[in-house]
């Protein structure tokens, strides 16, 4: 089948590229790669010169047995980042810690803890949101409360395997969503797609391909980096702080992130349900509907 210059995608071309200049360095015929990830020849023929594009776990099974990181198999991005308050207080602490060693851990610790608040946030306007289904208010009325579309609240989820290439890396995706405060349907719009097809893409519903995810990068300003696996936030928190254990200071920062984190959680998940839960009294909710769907009293939903 003869396939046009222009039917090839640019980002499959130049990571077929990629492939073939890693197999080539180590020795391998397309043959031998297919023989050894399970792909026929012609696959791996397609994938080199951009025929089709490449699944993500594909790529990761080729960089393994390439013996090279999948991400040093993808092309460059270039990507402008936008200003954001999280950026600046990070700046900020970094500056403060600078002539220490402490000033190369306490960006991820900010952002570690940042993100968290985050998550936690969302998962009080979730649990209301799933409460108001029950006690019959409208889907306008709740998206407007919470700025969250159906498909996320919706009871009727599928399962999903949290340990998935695409489950994964959905959840980076929304982390960072949220860092950027966009909705999915924020994000949808950016990107060109469907509010649903950012909602499968965010539980590992959906296959997402490289395209797609550099789109999504681009949207929320980061490099594709880090929204894959091997370079989640925690890893590299983790190993900043295997790397920095010695000073006290540190060990005192730590202890009190995670003591802020823990005792914090609560406080962020109750002061995002009073947010809603006022919201909700001005789209004309009955304030003993809002009690039950919230867990708050009278007088916390009122004041």
């Amino acid at each position: 089948m003869f396939v046009s210059v222009s039917d090839i995608s640019s980002i499959s071309y130049k990571i077929g590229q990629k492939i073939e200049d890693s197999r080539l360095m180590r020795g391998h015929t397309q043959v031998e790669l297919a023989s050894e990830i399970g792909l026929t020849y012609q696959e791996v023929n397609s994938y080199e010169n951009g025929y089709i594009p490449i699944p993500i776990e594909v790529l990761y099974v080729i960089a393994r047995v390439l013996s090279v990181n999948a991400i040093d198999l993808l092309p460059e991005p270039v990507i402008v980042r936008e200003d954001s308050y999280e950026d600046e207080e990070i700046l900020y602490l970094t500056k403060i810690y600078e002539n220490q060693k402490l000033g190369k851990i306490v960006p991820s610790l900010v952002r570690f803890v940042h993100i968290s608040e985050k998550v936690n946030q969302e998962e009080a306007r979730l649990e209301i949101a799933k409460n108001l289904v029950k006690e019959g208010v409208s889907v306008d009325i709740i998206s407007q409360a919470t700025g969250l579309s159906i498909y996320e609240y919706d009871n009727t989820e599928r399962e999903i395997c949290t340990d998935s290439i695409y489950y994964r890396i959905g959840q980076r995706i929304r982390e960072w969503r949220l860092i950027r405060r966009y909705t999915q349907k924020d994000l949808a719009d950016k990107v060109g797609v469907t509010l649903k097809e950012i909602h499968e893409y965010e539980r590992g519903y959906t296959t997402i391909l490289f395209d797609k995810l550099y789109e999504i990068a681009g949207a929320l300003s980061v490099n594709i980096k880090v929204l894959l696996p091997e370079t989640r936030e925690s890893k590299k928190l983790l190993s900043l702080i295997n790397e920095y254990r010695e000073p006290e200071s540190l060990d005192a920062l730590v202890k009190s992130l995670s003591e802020d984190m823990k005792s914090g959680k609560e406080k962020v998940k109750k002061a995002e349900k009073i947010r809603v839960a006022k919201n909700l009294a001005k789209a004309g909710v009955a304030i003993d509907i809002i009690v039950r769907a919230s867990g708050l009293t009278a007088d916390e939903c009122e004041n």
